[in-house]
Order: C-alpha cells, then structure tokens, then sequence
C-alpha cells in the first residue's frame, strides 16, 4: 500500500504480479497529462454488496507502467519488501503514536455516531408527540401491565426471575456495570475503516530510487502501444472485444472507443479469416479493427510503427 510518492516520481506498487496504484492523486496525474485511465477494482468501504462501481486500488496494464518508468514519471516497488522495511524501521513511540492517533480517529467518529443517533431519537419523539402518539411513562407502564402473561404462567418463572435480581443487584452488580462500560467503549470503535495512506505515523513511506519487477511485454504490442499513446489515444485492456487495446480518442468518459487494436510481429502471417472476422466483429460493435506492427530496425525504414484499420462494408 505505499502509494503515495515522492514530488517528482509516482510510485506503483508490484503485488502477485499486478501493478497497482493506491493513491487517488496518481490517479488523478496519470489520467489527465499521461491518458491512462487504469482498471479501479477496489471495494467501496460504504457499498460492500455491490461489483458495479468500484474504488481503490487502480491496476495499469504492464506497457502503462513500462511507458511510466521508461519516461521517469513513477517507480516499481516490491510491495512486499516495502511494507516488511517500513515495519521494521518503526520504533516503539512510533508504534504507540500510531495506536493513539488510530485511537482517537475512531472516538472521533463514534462520537459523531452517538450525536447523530440523539438527533434521530429526538426528532422521532418529536413526530409522536406532534402525531399524538406520544406515551407518558405510566401510560408505557400501563400497557405493559395489561400484556403480561396470566398469574399461573407468570408464577413458573417468577422464583428464577427473583433469583437473577437478587444477584444482579448484589456484589456482582459494580463488575457487570464496568463490564458493560468497557464493552460499550470498545464496540463504538468498529466503524473506522482503514484507508491507504502515505505515511506510518511520522515516518513517510519512502519511494525507492531504483525500479524492480518492470515489466517486458512484448516488443511489437509495447510499439503499438506506444505509438496509439503518443498520438493522444487513450487505451484500455481489451478482452472483452477479443483484442489487445481498446482505443478512444479522448477521455473514455467523454467519448466512445473508436478502434479495436491487435497487434502482431511484422513478418507474421495473418489469416484471411482473421481479417474477415476483426472487420465483422469491430463494425458490429461500431468500431474499426486495428492491426498495427512494427519493422526491424535497419528493414524497410527506421522502424517506426504501422497500423491499418479494417471495416467491414454493409454490415450492422
């Protein structure tokens, strides 16, 4: 979870192999100057029960963050050995800072808690009385008289139920208040949820200086790549339409994607049908299939990247 970074550099985190960021202002950089919208799959803390939207954290594709780090905009760290360092490098007043601060945090929070169930108390009162279904202590006392259960079953349960008084008002009564008292104190403090953060008390996470775990996709998808985002593409995994990339020409949430991209080795043969079917397959979801590959160096040019865009005429 160390994500937050240093002024210069973003930092993402390599977990099981995902490249991950935790802090919603990389976010935020990464997807206005650099068009890299990620993939968010977090859980929201207050709508647990739901997969349709989703927070924290956002994972890059490997070319997003090897075009990152090609570019010394962020750097890869081993999520792992980061979070195993920054423990050890804590002290005891470290450790006693942060459980105070966490400590007050949710005090803080079950106090607003307590406020905010007075305040619903009160007004429910308030819609009684005005409703005229307001009850007096002895009316309430009244009420519950009439619904008592007859004298015969009644005197079954009353010898036990003078028992239980008995004991609840003798010696075990000041230990059963602290109990009461301690459980009511402790309990409140289950609405804090954690939340990633940058810093461990007053020790900073700190962003490593050398990469590790960058990734090595392959040379002609990270060409195409490369080339689509240096054109002012934005791109996106694209599994779900059977190719590489999904390319929109602005930002996704203003605009449709217009092309369908798979990528291939310059000298690789591509079957008729597989042209047929990108053309069929990118016009039936309104969009143009897109092959793109890049030559040698030295062959047919300077290497620079090719892409030709299939539609599929008088279909859809």
């Amino acid at each position: 979870m160390a994500a937050s970074t240093s002024e210069s550099q973003l930092c993402i985190s390599h977990v099981a192999g995902r490249y991950l960021i935790f802090d919603v202002n990389a976010v935020a950089k990464l997807r206005s100057p650099w068009h890299m919208c990620g993939t968010l799959f977090g859980t929201l803390p207050q709508a647990q029960q739901q997969n349709v939207f989703h927070g924290l954290p956002m994972e890059l594709m490997p070319e997003e963050a090897a075009l990152l780090v090609e570019n010394g905009v962020a750097v890869i760290e081993d999520d792992t050995r980061a979070h195993a360092d920054a423990v050890q490098a804590l002290s005891e007043a470290d450790k006693a800072a942060i459980l105070a601060a966490r400590t007050q945090e949710q005090d803080k929070l079950a106090q607003a808690n307590l406020e905010e169930s007075k305040k619903r108390k009160q007004i429910a009162i308030e819609n009684a009385k005005a409703s005229g279904k307001w009850k007096t202590r002895a009316a309430r006392q009244a009420s519950a008289e009439a619904s008592k259960p007859d004298a015969e079953a009644e005197s079954l349960f009353a010898a036990a139920d003078d028992d239980n008084a008995g004991e609840s008002a003798g010696g075990d009564g000041a230990t059963s208040s602290t109990n009461n008292a301690v459980s009511d104190d402790s309990a409140h403090r289950q609405y804090i949820v954690p939340l990633a953060t940058a810093s461990i008390g007053a020790c900073s996470l700190r962003v490593p200086q050398v990469s590790s775990h960058v990734p090595d996709p392959p040379a002609s998808r990270y060409s195409v790549y490369k080339h689509l985002h240096s054109l002012g593409y934005y791109m996106s995994p694209g599994l779900r339409f059977g190719c590489e990339f999904v390319a929109y020409p602005g930002d996704p949430l203003r605009f449709h994607s217009h092309f369908l991209v798979k990528t291939a080795e310059w000298d690789e043969e591509v079957g008729i049908m597989d042209l047929v079917g990108g053309g069929r397959l990118g016009t039936g979801v309104k969009k143009a299939w897109m092959m793109g590959g890049r030559p040698d160096e030295g062959e047919d040019g300077n290497g620079d990247v090719r892409v030709f865009s299939v539609e599929w005429g008088g279909f859809g």
